[in-house]
């Protein structure tokens, strides 16, 4: 596989190119109905598909609240392990559920779960990822992750595929600051052994986290989003409806970083 020389040109002021992970290289395969089908797994069956999404919905947003960056300790907010703040999540979502389950049945449920969501069952590789991680690797970068995530991420990216394909991966658990702090993408920086921010290029799928975030760290930035709206107009140059879509103008246009 050869690189287009449009796409050396446009990257020959990068040695860094970080990747966001979930609905960037890889998405979710239906969660709530994975919640559904483990319970009924383990004999609690009858649960509402739609009842378990908003519940989920909310406690996710609660334990997010209280317990920032999956656990993580910090000087403003008490500190649990990441396992356990995943258990957390699932015994409140279904105590929201139905709170007429056995404690026990949810504590099986929650431990199936935590395993589960970090293998091929609950993952799918996003089309065009695979080959845009190779041909930036092809193109002499250092490749590498940054994450709000926890730090099974290392497990979900081997699941899907892309072991062996990083320079480094860093989960913001183990960072101890979420996207769009700078201090992860400093922490980035250092990993790689790069001192200058305006050599860092990271690729991601949410505005205001991957985009607007390495910006405003200094690094370059591509956004890849299926819908276009007036919030991303900003973006719109660096914007592209799927990784295939950004490899092709990487191959083909000249882009204005």
């Amino acid at each position: 596989m050869s690189l287009t020389a449009q796409f050396v040109r446009n990257l020959r002021s990068f040695r860094l190119v970080t990747f966001d992970v979930t609905d960037t290289l890889v998405k979710l395969n239906d969660p709530i109905g994975q919640y559904v089908a483990t319970a009924a797994a383990c004999g609690v069956v009858g649960l509402d598909k739609s009842k378990m999404a908003a519940c989920f919905g909310q406690q996710f947003k609660w334990m997010s609240k209280t317990y920032p960056n999956f656990g993580c300790s910090s000087s403003s907010s008490p500190s649990i392990k990441w396992q356990d703040w995943w258990r957390q999540l699932v015994t409140r979502t279904f105590a929201c559920v139905d709170n007429q389950i056995p404690s026990e049945k949810v504590a099986i449920i929650a431990e199936e779960l935590l395993t589960l969501f970090r293998t091929s069952a609950c993952w799918t590789p996003v089309p065009g990822a695979q080959e845009l991680v190779h041909r930036m690797r092809l193109a002499g970068k250092c490749v590498g992750v940054i994450s709000n995530f926890d730090p099974s991420v290392v497990q979900v990216l081997d699941a899907m595929g892309f072991g062996q394909q990083f320079d480094f991966i860093l989960c913001s658990y183990e960072a101890g600051v979420m996207k769009p702090d700078p201090g992860i993408f400093q922490l980035a920086l250092r990993q790689a052994k790069i001192s200058s921010a305006n050599q860092a290029l990271h690729i991601g799928n949410k505005y205001d986290m991957d985009y607007a975030g390495a910006r405003q760290s200094g690094w370059s930035s591509l956004l890849v989003q299926p819908h276009l709206d007036a919030q991303l107009e900003a973006a719109a140059h660096h914007t592209f409806g799927s990784l295939a879509e950004m490899l092709e103008a990487l191959e083909t246009q000249e882009i204005r970083w």
